[in-house]
Formats: C-alpha cells, structure tokens, sequence
C-alpha cells in the first residue's frame, strides 16, 4: 500500500440544513468546547445565558420576554442528555444521538462527546435564528409559543428525536395512562387499576 492512500484525507462539504446560519465555524467549535464542560443544569444555563447574548439578524434576546422561556424550554429539552463526557455518559450520548438522528459507531468516545456538543450548539444557534427570522411576526403571540413553534421548526431539521421525545410527553396537566384499555360504542374507556 503506497503512503499516499493513508495520507488520504477527503473534505466532506455538508449543506448547512435551515441555510447559512450566524455562527462561524470557529465559533461552533469554541462553543462546542465550552459545552463539554459543563457538568451541572446551573453551567448549562450559564452557558445557554453566553450563547444567546449575541445580536442575530439585528436582533439580540437578551432582555426581551423571550429570554426566560427560552432558556427555560432548551434546559428542558436538552439537559437531560447532559454531560456528554465521561464513562457514565453513554446512555446520555446515545440519547443524544438519537435526538439528533446521527450515527456515531466508528468514532472514538471524545469524537462521539464533539460531534453531539456541536449539534447542540447548532440546534441552540438555530433556534436563535429562527427567532430572529420570524422578527415582527406573531408578537402577539405569548412569548413561550413562539419559543415553541421555533423548537419545533428547527427540530424538524436538526433534532428529529425532540419531536418524538415531545409526541410521547403528557401535557402540562395531564395525566398518561399506560394500562388497560377498551372500547365501547365508539368510546375508549379505562377501567381504574
């Protein structure tokens, strides 16, 4: 085998998925770095905090209604799957990857770590965008529903699996009944366990 095919090295050009978004590549990878240390939900809203107090498209979250729930939506979706490093952490990779919908057998566990920071740094820029993009429309919307309906844009693209995890959740309120079950003149009922 010649030396040139091990130094074989192809650059593997990806479509960015909702187009050009605002943060630079260098960025990406710094903020990815910064993820990985985080160890505790009060680093991850730290760090949720330092992502989301730049300016996109012109215009800045921080301090608007949208802030809080914001932060509070993205903490809830994606802490559970947090620290991504350390021995411990494969169920919390492998959660993660299923969210994303990525495929990490063949990389080495701090690759695997990278890969998903940089997805949720994504995700976390995306929805920011997202944000910025929709600009005056829907401000009478509450600022939670329009937090949301950005989530659920952005995860159609970049986390497949948050619209799964959020299908499968119960609503504020409601409770899900895992049992038994049976119909009756066109009506479900539920017998009490």
């Amino acid at each position: 085998m010649t030396s040139r095919l091990l130094a074989y090295r192809p650059e593997m050009e990806l479509p960015e998925p909702l187009g050009t978004l605002p943060l630079q590549h260098e960025d990406e990878l710094a903020l990815a770095a910064q993820l990985l240390e985080v160890r505790a939900p009060a680093q991850f809203d730290a760090f949720l905090r330092h992502q989301l107090g730049g300016t996109v498209a012109g215009q800045q979250l921080r301090g608007t209604p949208l802030e809080a729930p914001l932060r509070q939506l993205l903490g809830k979706a994606l802490s559970p799957m947090l620290p991504l490093h350390g021995a411990p952490a494969q169920a919390r990779r492998q959660r993660a990857a299923r969210i994303f919908g990525m495929e990490l057998e063949g990389l080495s566990p701090e690759d695997k770590e990278f890969e998903l920071a940089r997805h949720v740094v994504h995700l976390i820029d995306a929805v920011h965008a997202e944000l910025a993009r929709q600009g005056g429309t829907g401000r009478q919307a509450a600022p939670a529903a329009r937090v949301e309906t950005a989530l659920l844009r952005v995860a159609r693209t970049l986390a497949p699996g948050l619209l799964r995890q959020a299908a499968r959740a119960p609503e504020h309120g409601q409770v899900r009944n895992a049992g038994r079950w049976r119909r009756e003149d066109g009506h479900i009922v539920v017998p009490d366990s």
